[in-house]
Protein backbone atom coordinates (compact mmCIF):
# COMPACT_ATOMS: atom_id res chain seq x y z
CA UNK A 1 0.00 0.00 0.00
CA UNK A 2 1.52 3.31 -0.63
CA UNK A 3 0.21 6.95 0.28
CA UNK A 4 1.37 10.25 0.18
CA UNK A 5 2.52 11.67 3.45
CA UNK A 6 2.54 15.14 4.70
CA UNK A 7 6.03 17.57 4.47
CA UNK A 8 5.63 18.67 8.31
CA UNK A 9 9.36 19.20 9.39
CA UNK A 10 10.08 17.57 13.00
CA UNK A 11 12.41 18.59 16.01
CA UNK A 12 15.26 15.36 15.67
CA UNK A 13 14.45 15.46 19.59
CA UNK A 14 10.84 15.36 19.97
CA UNK A 15 10.67 13.20 16.88
CA UNK A 16 13.45 10.66 19.13
CA UNK A 17 11.64 10.88 22.41
CA UNK A 18 8.06 10.00 20.78
CA UNK A 19 9.64 7.01 19.14
CA UNK A 20 11.26 6.34 22.34
CA UNK A 21 8.33 6.17 24.37
CA UNK A 22 6.05 4.52 21.64
CA UNK A 23 4.42 0.92 22.44
CA UNK A 24 4.61 0.37 18.57
CA UNK A 25 8.08 -1.63 17.33
CA UNK A 26 9.67 1.51 15.17
CA UNK A 27 13.13 2.17 13.53
CA UNK A 28 14.28 5.58 12.32
CA UNK A 29 17.07 5.50 9.20
CA UNK A 30 18.90 7.91 7.36
CA UNK A 31 18.25 8.16 3.67
CA UNK A 32 21.50 5.98 3.46
CA UNK A 33 19.38 3.07 5.52
CA UNK A 34 21.36 3.59 7.97
CA UNK A 35 19.75 3.14 11.55
CA UNK A 36 19.72 5.89 13.64
CA UNK A 37 17.82 5.09 16.73
CA UNK A 38 15.37 1.90 17.62
CA UNK A 39 12.88 1.64 20.13
CA UNK A 40 12.51 -1.17 22.84
CA UNK A 41 9.35 -2.85 20.62
CA UNK A 42 11.71 -2.52 17.75
CA UNK A 43 14.85 -4.44 19.71
CA UNK A 44 12.12 -7.13 20.72
CA UNK A 45 11.03 -8.07 17.61
CA UNK A 46 14.97 -8.92 16.21
CA UNK A 47 16.71 -9.78 19.61
CA UNK A 48 19.19 -7.37 19.81
CA UNK A 49 19.78 -4.04 22.10
CA UNK A 50 19.32 -0.76 20.50
CA UNK A 51 22.63 0.29 21.39
CA UNK A 52 23.92 -2.35 19.01
CA UNK A 53 21.56 -1.61 16.25
CA UNK A 54 22.53 1.92 15.82
CA UNK A 55 24.96 1.88 13.00
CA UNK A 56 23.73 -0.88 11.11
CA UNK A 57 22.38 -0.35 7.54
CA UNK A 58 18.90 -1.74 7.45
CA UNK A 59 20.28 -4.73 5.08
CA UNK A 60 21.77 -5.83 8.18
CA UNK A 61 18.68 -5.25 10.93
CA UNK A 62 15.88 -6.19 8.25
CA UNK A 63 17.98 -9.94 7.61
CA UNK A 64 16.40 -11.60 4.53
CA UNK A 65 13.46 -9.46 4.04
CA UNK A 66 14.99 -5.83 3.98
CA UNK A 67 18.16 -7.24 2.32
CA UNK A 68 16.18 -7.63 -0.99
CA UNK A 69 14.51 -3.87 -1.20
CA UNK A 70 15.79 -1.99 1.16
CA UNK A 71 17.93 0.70 -0.85
CA UNK A 72 15.41 0.96 -3.41
CA UNK A 73 12.37 1.24 -0.61
CA UNK A 74 14.23 4.33 1.47
CA UNK A 75 15.41 6.34 -1.52
CA UNK A 76 11.07 5.65 -2.99
CA UNK A 77 9.80 6.97 0.13
CA UNK A 78 12.17 9.72 0.50
CA UNK A 79 12.34 11.40 -3.23
CA UNK A 80 8.06 10.71 -4.00
CA UNK A 81 7.48 11.36 -0.30
CA UNK A 82 4.99 8.47 -0.15
CA UNK A 83 4.14 6.45 2.44
CA UNK A 84 4.65 2.33 1.71
CA UNK A 85 3.17 -0.67 3.52
CA UNK A 86 4.77 -4.13 2.71
CA UNK A 87 2.44 -6.91 4.32
CA UNK A 88 3.53 -10.33 5.43
CA UNK A 89 7.78 -9.27 5.52
CA UNK A 90 10.06 -12.04 6.99
CA UNK A 91 12.24 -10.87 10.06
CA UNK A 92 14.61 -13.36 11.50
CA UNK A 93 14.70 -12.74 15.39
CA UNK A 94 18.72 -13.24 16.91
CA UNK A 95 17.56 -17.18 17.89
CA UNK A 96 16.83 -17.66 15.03
CA UNK A 97 12.99 -17.91 14.23
CA UNK A 98 11.46 -15.95 11.80
CA UNK A 99 8.07 -14.08 12.16
CA UNK A 100 5.40 -12.66 9.46
CA UNK A 101 5.44 -8.28 10.21
CA UNK A 102 4.04 -5.58 8.50
CA UNK A 103 6.44 -2.76 7.56
CA UNK A 104 4.93 0.38 7.19
CA UNK A 105 8.12 3.05 5.45
CA UNK A 106 7.16 6.75 6.19
CA UNK A 107 9.21 9.66 5.07
CA UNK A 108 9.90 12.08 8.07
CA UNK A 109 11.28 15.70 7.31
CA UNK A 110 13.38 16.84 10.41
CA UNK A 111 16.05 19.36 11.28
CA UNK A 112 18.85 17.23 10.50
CA UNK A 113 16.96 16.44 6.51
CA UNK A 114 14.97 13.38 5.51
CA UNK A 115 14.48 10.39 7.55
CA UNK A 116 12.74 7.16 7.30
CA UNK A 117 10.50 5.72 10.21
CA UNK A 118 9.79 2.36 10.13
CA UNK A 119 6.81 0.88 11.79
CA UNK A 120 6.52 -2.83 12.16
CA UNK A 121 3.56 -4.34 13.53
CA UNK A 122 1.58 -7.88 13.44
CA UNK A 123 -0.09 -8.50 10.36
CA UNK A 124 -3.82 -6.95 10.34
CA UNK A 125 -6.32 -10.37 11.33
CA UNK A 126 -8.20 -9.46 8.54
CA UNK A 127 -5.30 -9.45 5.77
CA UNK A 128 -4.08 -12.35 7.46
CA UNK A 129 -7.47 -14.07 6.47
CA UNK A 130 -8.15 -13.04 3.48
CA UNK A 131 -4.70 -14.64 2.10
CA UNK A 132 -5.44 -17.90 4.38
CA UNK A 133 -9.14 -17.86 2.71
CA UNK A 134 -7.75 -17.48 -0.94
CA UNK A 135 -5.29 -20.27 -0.51
CA UNK A 136 -7.79 -22.35 0.29
CA UNK A 137 -9.77 -21.74 -2.46
CA UNK A 138 -7.09 -22.38 -4.74
CA UNK A 139 -6.22 -25.47 -2.84
CA UNK A 140 -9.35 -26.66 -2.93
CA UNK A 141 -10.28 -29.87 -5.66
CA UNK A 142 -13.12 -28.62 -6.98
CA UNK A 143 -14.20 -25.32 -8.69
CA UNK A 144 -15.10 -22.58 -6.21
CA UNK A 145 -17.25 -19.91 -7.04
CA UNK A 146 -18.01 -17.48 -4.58
CA UNK A 147 -21.18 -14.98 -5.62
CA UNK A 148 -22.65 -12.00 -3.84
CA UNK A 149 -26.48 -11.86 -2.75
CA UNK A 150 -27.23 -10.28 -5.96
CA UNK A 151 -26.04 -13.38 -7.76
CA UNK A 152 -22.78 -11.84 -9.21
CA UNK A 153 -19.36 -13.50 -9.29
CA UNK A 154 -16.98 -11.97 -7.09
CA UNK A 155 -14.06 -14.44 -6.91
CA UNK A 156 -13.43 -17.62 -8.62
CA UNK A 157 -10.04 -20.26 -8.33
CA UNK A 158 -8.19 -21.51 -10.77
CA UNK A 159 -10.44 -24.70 -11.39
CA UNK A 160 -13.37 -23.18 -12.26
CA UNK A 161 -11.41 -21.48 -15.60
CA UNK A 162 -10.19 -25.06 -16.52
CA UNK A 163 -13.62 -26.31 -16.23
CA UNK A 164 -15.45 -23.55 -17.69
CA UNK A 165 -12.81 -22.33 -19.97
CA UNK A 166 -12.64 -18.86 -18.97
CA UNK A 167 -10.20 -17.27 -17.64
CA UNK A 168 -11.13 -15.56 -14.23
CA UNK A 169 -11.19 -11.85 -15.82
CA UNK A 170 -14.22 -12.94 -17.70
CA UNK A 171 -16.23 -14.08 -14.63
CA UNK A 172 -15.69 -11.31 -12.16
CA UNK A 173 -18.29 -8.89 -12.21
CA UNK A 174 -20.50 -11.18 -14.52
CA UNK A 175 -23.85 -12.95 -12.97
CA UNK A 176 -23.82 -16.37 -12.69
CA UNK A 177 -25.99 -17.38 -14.85
CA UNK A 178 -23.26 -17.37 -17.37
CA UNK A 179 -22.53 -20.74 -15.93
CA UNK A 180 -26.08 -22.24 -16.49
CA UNK A 181 -27.86 -23.15 -19.34
CA UNK A 182 -30.08 -20.89 -20.81
CA UNK A 183 -33.05 -23.32 -20.47
CA UNK A 184 -32.55 -23.15 -16.97
CA UNK A 185 -31.65 -19.54 -16.51
CA UNK A 186 -34.70 -17.74 -15.30
CA UNK A 187 -35.52 -20.91 -12.89
CA UNK A 188 -32.08 -20.38 -11.34
CA UNK A 189 -32.54 -16.88 -10.74
CA UNK A 190 -35.36 -17.53 -8.81
CA UNK A 191 -33.90 -20.56 -7.05
CA UNK A 192 -30.85 -17.85 -6.01
CA UNK A 193 -33.59 -15.29 -4.73
CA UNK A 194 -35.01 -18.11 -2.68
CA UNK A 195 -31.99 -18.94 -1.41
CA UNK A 196 -30.26 -15.88 -0.35
CA UNK A 197 -33.52 -15.70 1.82
CA UNK A 198 -32.71 -18.81 3.92
CA UNK A 199 -29.04 -19.44 3.42
CA UNK A 200 -28.42 -22.87 4.31
CA UNK A 201 -25.46 -25.73 3.02
CA UNK A 202 -27.27 -28.29 0.81
CA UNK A 203 -25.78 -30.61 -2.05
CA UNK A 204 -27.70 -30.16 -5.52
CA UNK A 205 -27.53 -32.34 -8.62
CA UNK A 206 -26.79 -35.73 -6.85
CA UNK A 207 -29.71 -37.25 -9.34
CA UNK A 208 -27.78 -36.10 -11.95
CA UNK A 209 -29.70 -34.19 -13.72
CA UNK A 210 -27.78 -30.85 -13.11
CA UNK A 211 -25.76 -28.99 -15.92
CA UNK A 212 -23.64 -26.10 -16.75
CA UNK A 213 -22.49 -24.60 -19.38
CA UNK A 214 -18.61 -24.05 -21.01
CA UNK A 215 -17.63 -20.86 -22.53
CA UNK A 216 -17.76 -22.26 -26.15
CA UNK A 217 -21.39 -23.53 -25.30
CA UNK A 218 -20.93 -27.01 -24.56
CA UNK A 219 -22.82 -28.53 -21.09
CA UNK A 220 -21.40 -31.22 -18.89
CA UNK A 221 -23.33 -32.96 -16.24
CA UNK A 222 -22.59 -31.29 -12.16
CA UNK A 223 -22.54 -31.42 -8.72
CA UNK A 224 -22.92 -28.38 -6.30
CA UNK A 225 -22.63 -27.65 -2.45
CA UNK A 226 -23.70 -24.20 -1.62
CA UNK A 227 -22.71 -22.95 1.54
CA UNK A 228 -23.08 -19.31 2.72
CA UNK A 229 -20.55 -17.13 3.74
CA UNK A 230 -21.21 -14.48 6.18
CA UNK A 231 -19.17 -11.27 5.75
CA UNK A 232 -18.31 -7.59 6.88
CA UNK A 233 -19.79 -6.72 3.50
CA UNK A 234 -22.59 -9.02 3.90
CA UNK A 235 -24.15 -12.56 2.11
CA UNK A 236 -21.79 -13.90 0.09
CA UNK A 237 -22.68 -17.83 -1.47
CA UNK A 238 -20.09 -20.57 -2.31
CA UNK A 239 -20.56 -23.06 -4.61
CA UNK A 240 -18.02 -25.98 -4.72
CA UNK A 241 -18.51 -27.15 -8.64
CA UNK A 242 -17.79 -30.55 -9.56
CA UNK A 243 -17.67 -31.95 -12.83
CA UNK A 244 -19.32 -35.60 -13.12
CA UNK A 245 -18.84 -36.58 -16.24
CA UNK A 246 -16.55 -39.41 -16.12
CA UNK A 247 -18.75 -40.84 -12.89
CA UNK A 248 -22.31 -40.62 -14.92
CA UNK A 249 -20.24 -42.72 -18.02
CA UNK A 250 -18.59 -45.16 -15.38
CA UNK A 251 -21.98 -45.55 -13.94
CA UNK A 252 -23.59 -45.68 -17.45
CA UNK A 253 -21.58 -48.72 -18.22
CA UNK A 254 -22.01 -50.35 -15.29
CA UNK A 255 -25.75 -50.44 -15.43
CA UNK A 256 -25.44 -51.23 -18.62
CA UNK A 257 -23.05 -54.45 -18.01
CA UNK A 258 -25.33 -55.28 -15.26
CA UNK A 259 -28.59 -55.18 -16.78
CA UNK A 260 -26.96 -57.49 -19.66
CA UNK A 261 -26.11 -59.90 -17.26
CA UNK A 262 -29.33 -60.18 -15.44
CA UNK A 263 -31.02 -60.24 -18.57
CA UNK A 264 -28.91 -63.25 -20.17
CA UNK A 265 -28.78 -65.52 -16.80
CA UNK A 266 -32.42 -65.15 -15.93
CA UNK A 267 -32.96 -66.13 -19.38
CA UNK A 268 -30.31 -68.84 -19.43
CA UNK A 269 -31.85 -70.22 -16.08
CA UNK A 270 -36.05 -69.85 -16.86
CA UNK A 271 -35.76 -72.84 -19.43
CA UNK A 272 -34.60 -75.29 -17.18
CA UNK A 273 -36.03 -74.12 -14.16
CA UNK A 274 -39.67 -74.04 -16.41
CA UNK A 275 -39.01 -77.69 -17.31
CA UNK A 276 -37.95 -78.79 -14.12
CA UNK A 277 -41.53 -77.57 -12.57
CA UNK A 278 -43.38 -78.98 -15.71
CA UNK A 279 -42.25 -82.64 -15.06
CA UNK A 280 -42.46 -81.78 -11.22
CA UNK A 281 -45.98 -81.60 -11.61
CA UNK A 282 -46.70 -85.31 -14.13
CA UNK A 283 -44.22 -86.72 -11.32
CA UNK A 284 -47.32 -86.18 -8.43
CA UNK A 285 -49.71 -88.06 -10.14
CA UNK A 286 -47.62 -90.96 -10.48
CA UNK A 287 -48.78 -93.64 -8.27
CA UNK A 288 -45.35 -95.36 -7.99
CA UNK A 289 -44.00 -92.65 -6.01
CA UNK A 290 -43.90 -93.63 -2.28
CA UNK A 291 -44.69 -91.26 0.15
CA UNK A 292 -41.02 -90.88 0.82
CA UNK A 293 -40.41 -89.67 -2.58
CA UNK A 294 -43.73 -87.63 -2.49
CA UNK A 295 -41.92 -85.53 0.14
CA UNK A 296 -38.32 -85.34 -2.08
CA UNK A 297 -40.68 -84.54 -4.70
CA UNK A 298 -42.27 -81.49 -2.67
CA UNK A 299 -39.39 -80.13 -1.66
CA UNK A 300 -38.00 -80.05 -5.23
CA UNK A 301 -40.88 -78.61 -6.57
CA UNK A 302 -40.98 -75.68 -3.50
CA UNK A 303 -36.80 -74.96 -4.46
CA UNK A 304 -37.84 -74.52 -8.45
CA UNK A 305 -40.59 -72.05 -7.51
CA UNK A 306 -38.81 -70.29 -5.34
CA UNK A 307 -35.74 -69.72 -8.13
CA UNK A 308 -38.19 -68.88 -10.74
CA UNK A 309 -39.55 -66.34 -8.63
CA UNK A 310 -36.29 -64.95 -8.16
CA UNK A 311 -35.68 -65.48 -12.12
CA UNK A 312 -38.96 -63.57 -13.02
CA UNK A 313 -37.83 -60.78 -10.34
CA UNK A 314 -35.03 -60.51 -12.39
CA UNK A 315 -36.24 -60.26 -15.74
CA UNK A 316 -38.89 -57.89 -14.41
CA UNK A 317 -36.63 -55.65 -12.83
CA UNK A 318 -34.17 -55.18 -15.99
CA UNK A 319 -37.81 -54.77 -18.23
CA UNK A 320 -38.57 -51.83 -15.94
CA UNK A 321 -34.74 -50.08 -16.59
CA UNK A 322 -34.68 -50.55 -20.14
CA UNK A 323 -38.50 -49.38 -21.02
CA UNK A 324 -40.48 -48.96 -17.88
CA UNK A 325 -43.26 -51.08 -16.36
CA UNK A 326 -45.75 -52.59 -19.38
CA UNK A 327 -48.90 -52.27 -17.41
CA UNK A 328 -51.92 -53.52 -19.72
CA UNK A 329 -54.84 -51.92 -17.61
CA UNK A 330 -58.47 -52.83 -17.28
CA UNK A 331 -61.66 -52.10 -14.75
CA UNK A 332 -60.42 -54.70 -12.14
CA UNK A 333 -61.94 -55.63 -8.54
CA UNK A 334 -59.08 -54.37 -6.31
CA UNK A 335 -60.83 -56.57 -3.65
CA UNK A 336 -60.68 -59.99 -5.96
CA UNK A 337 -56.80 -59.68 -6.36
CA UNK A 338 -55.99 -59.21 -3.08
CA UNK A 339 -57.45 -62.20 -1.82
CA UNK A 340 -56.18 -64.47 -4.46
CA UNK A 341 -52.87 -63.18 -3.63
CA UNK A 342 -54.37 -64.19 -0.31
CA UNK A 343 -55.11 -67.42 -0.88
CA UNK A 344 -51.87 -67.89 -3.42
CA UNK A 345 -50.08 -67.33 -0.01
CA UNK A 346 -51.56 -69.21 2.87
CA UNK A 347 -49.80 -72.40 1.51
CA UNK A 348 -46.45 -70.24 2.66
CA UNK A 349 -47.55 -69.31 5.59
CA UNK A 350 -49.04 -72.69 7.05
CA UNK A 351 -45.53 -74.29 6.48
CA UNK A 352 -43.78 -71.68 8.26
CA UNK A 353 -46.80 -71.90 11.26
CA UNK A 354 -48.24 -68.40 10.93
CA UNK A 355 -51.56 -66.79 10.83
CA UNK A 356 -52.52 -64.91 7.79
CA UNK A 357 -55.94 -63.31 7.36
CA UNK A 358 -57.38 -60.94 4.73
CA UNK A 359 -60.24 -58.69 5.79
CA UNK A 360 -61.99 -56.86 2.56
CA UNK A 361 -65.54 -54.03 2.41
CA UNK A 362 -67.24 -57.48 1.65
CA UNK A 363 -67.78 -55.61 -1.44
CA UNK A 364 -66.11 -55.07 -5.27
CA UNK A 365 -63.55 -52.13 -4.88
CA UNK A 366 -63.13 -51.39 -8.93
CA UNK A 367 -59.94 -49.89 -9.98
CA UNK A 368 -58.76 -49.48 -13.23
CA UNK A 369 -55.24 -50.90 -13.68
CA UNK A 370 -53.85 -54.33 -14.56
CA UNK A 371 -54.81 -57.46 -12.50
CA UNK A 372 -51.56 -59.59 -13.00
CA UNK A 373 -48.96 -56.67 -12.16
CA UNK A 374 -50.86 -55.78 -8.83
CA UNK A 375 -51.30 -59.50 -7.69
CA UNK A 376 -47.51 -59.68 -8.13
CA UNK A 377 -46.63 -56.79 -6.20
CA UNK A 378 -48.98 -58.12 -3.49
CA UNK A 379 -47.47 -61.88 -3.99
CA UNK A 380 -44.01 -59.79 -3.13
CA UNK A 381 -45.42 -57.84 -0.03
CA UNK A 382 -46.71 -61.03 1.42
CA UNK A 383 -43.93 -63.05 0.71
CA UNK A 384 -41.48 -60.63 2.84
CA UNK A 385 -44.07 -60.10 5.37
CA UNK A 386 -44.01 -64.25 5.76
CA UNK A 387 -40.04 -64.40 5.24
CA UNK A 388 -39.64 -61.78 8.53
CA UNK A 389 -41.98 -62.87 10.80
CA UNK A 390 -41.39 -65.93 13.48
CA UNK A 391 -43.48 -69.13 13.98
CA UNK A 392 -46.65 -68.54 15.66
CA UNK A 393 -46.92 -64.64 14.48
CA UNK A 394 -49.38 -62.79 12.22
CA UNK A 395 -49.81 -61.72 8.96
CA UNK A 396 -52.95 -59.86 8.35
CA UNK A 397 -53.74 -57.89 5.26
CA UNK A 398 -56.43 -55.13 5.13
CA UNK A 399 -58.03 -53.78 2.57
CA UNK A 400 -60.45 -50.40 2.33
CA UNK A 401 -61.66 -47.99 0.23
CA UNK A 402 -60.43 -44.32 2.10
CA UNK A 403 -62.57 -41.30 0.17
CA UNK A 404 -61.07 -41.62 -3.44
CA UNK A 405 -58.56 -43.94 -2.71
CA UNK A 406 -58.32 -47.85 -2.09
CA UNK A 407 -56.04 -48.65 0.92
CA UNK A 408 -53.73 -52.09 1.44
CA UNK A 409 -52.20 -52.50 4.34
CA UNK A 410 -49.80 -55.49 5.06
CA UNK A 411 -49.25 -56.37 8.60
CA UNK A 412 -46.67 -58.42 10.32
CA UNK A 413 -45.71 -59.24 13.93
CA UNK A 414 -42.21 -59.47 12.74
CA UNK A 415 -39.26 -57.64 14.30
CA UNK A 416 -39.31 -54.38 12.26
CA UNK A 417 -36.20 -52.69 9.97
CA UNK A 418 -34.37 -51.61 13.01
CA UNK A 419 -32.52 -48.86 11.99
CA UNK A 420 -32.24 -48.60 8.52
CA UNK A 421 -33.99 -46.03 7.11
CA UNK A 422 -37.44 -46.99 5.31
CA UNK A 423 -36.75 -45.62 1.76
CA UNK A 424 -34.02 -47.53 1.30
CA UNK A 425 -35.99 -50.69 1.90
CA UNK A 426 -37.06 -50.32 -1.77
CA UNK A 427 -33.84 -50.08 -3.27
CA UNK A 428 -32.46 -52.26 -5.32
CA UNK A 429 -30.54 -55.39 -3.85
CA UNK A 430 -31.09 -53.67 -0.51
CA UNK A 431 -30.73 -55.92 1.82
CA UNK A 432 -31.27 -54.98 6.31
CA UNK A 433 -28.45 -56.07 8.43
CA UNK A 434 -30.93 -58.55 9.77
CA UNK A 435 -31.06 -60.45 7.01
CA UNK A 436 -28.38 -60.67 6.45
CA UNK A 437 -26.88 -61.72 9.35
CA UNK A 438 -29.62 -64.27 9.86
CA UNK A 439 -29.16 -65.28 5.93
CA UNK A 440 -32.63 -64.78 5.42
CA UNK A 441 -33.33 -65.88 1.47
CA UNK A 442 -33.91 -63.13 -0.80
CA UNK A 443 -32.21 -60.73 -3.08
CA UNK A 444 -33.61 -57.44 -2.06
CA UNK A 445 -35.62 -57.15 -5.51
CA UNK A 446 -39.35 -57.63 -4.52
CA UNK A 447 -39.96 -54.57 -2.84
CA UNK A 448 -38.10 -52.55 -5.67
CA UNK A 449 -40.50 -54.61 -7.95
CA UNK A 450 -43.60 -53.62 -6.13
CA UNK A 451 -42.61 -49.80 -6.00
CA UNK A 452 -42.93 -50.00 -9.60
CA UNK A 453 -45.63 -51.44 -10.00
CA UNK A 454 -47.75 -48.96 -7.74
CA UNK A 455 -46.45 -46.07 -9.15
CA UNK A 456 -46.97 -47.11 -12.77
CA UNK A 457 -50.54 -47.20 -10.65
CA UNK A 458 -50.33 -43.80 -9.95
CA UNK A 459 -50.29 -45.13 -6.48
CA UNK A 460 -47.77 -44.83 -3.47
CA UNK A 461 -46.13 -47.56 -1.26
CA UNK A 462 -44.65 -46.93 2.36
CA UNK A 463 -43.53 -48.01 5.63
CA UNK A 464 -46.18 -46.16 8.05
CA UNK A 465 -44.75 -47.98 11.11
CA UNK A 466 -42.15 -50.23 12.30
CA UNK A 467 -40.95 -51.27 15.17
CA UNK A 468 -40.76 -54.52 17.85
CA UNK A 469 -44.87 -55.42 17.27
CA UNK A 470 -44.02 -55.56 14.01
CA UNK A 471 -44.19 -53.68 10.46
CA UNK A 472 -47.16 -52.35 8.17
CA UNK A 473 -46.57 -51.29 4.16
CA UNK A 474 -48.94 -49.92 2.65
CA UNK A 475 -50.46 -49.43 -0.35
CA UNK A 476 -52.63 -46.74 -1.93
CA UNK A 477 -53.88 -46.62 -4.73
CA UNK A 478 -56.73 -43.98 -6.84
CA UNK A 479 -60.08 -45.53 -7.38
CA UNK A 480 -62.39 -45.10 -10.68
CA UNK A 481 -65.63 -46.73 -10.07
CA UNK A 482 -67.30 -48.37 -13.03
CA UNK A 483 -68.26 -51.69 -14.02
CA UNK A 484 -66.21 -54.49 -12.82
CA UNK A 485 -64.72 -57.14 -15.41
CA UNK A 486 -64.57 -60.70 -13.77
Amino acid sequence: MEQLHDAEQWEYGALSDMILKSDDAIVLADAQGVVLLANAGACDVVGVPGEALVGLTLQDFGRDTMRDFQTMAVEAVIANNVEVTVRDARLRHSSGNTSAVDLTMTPTATDRGPLVAIGIRAPKEKYRQTKLFRGLLEAAPDGMVIVNSDGVIVLVNAQVEELFGYRRAELVGEPVEILVPDRYSGMHMAFRNGYVSEPRSRPMGLAGDLHARRKDGSEFPIEVTLSPLETDEGLLVSAAVRDISERRRMQEETDRVKDEFFATVSHELRTPLTSMIGYGELMTDLEELSPQGQRFLSVIMRSAERELRLVDDLLTLVAIEESGLAIRSAEIDLERVVREAVEAARPRAEEAALQLSLETPGIAVPLYGDRDRLGQAMDNLLSNAIKFTPREGQVRVVLRSRGPSAVIDVIDTGAGIGDEEPDALFERLFRTRDAVAQQTPGAGLGLTIALAIVEAHAGTIEVVSSGPAGTTFRMTFPLRPGRVND
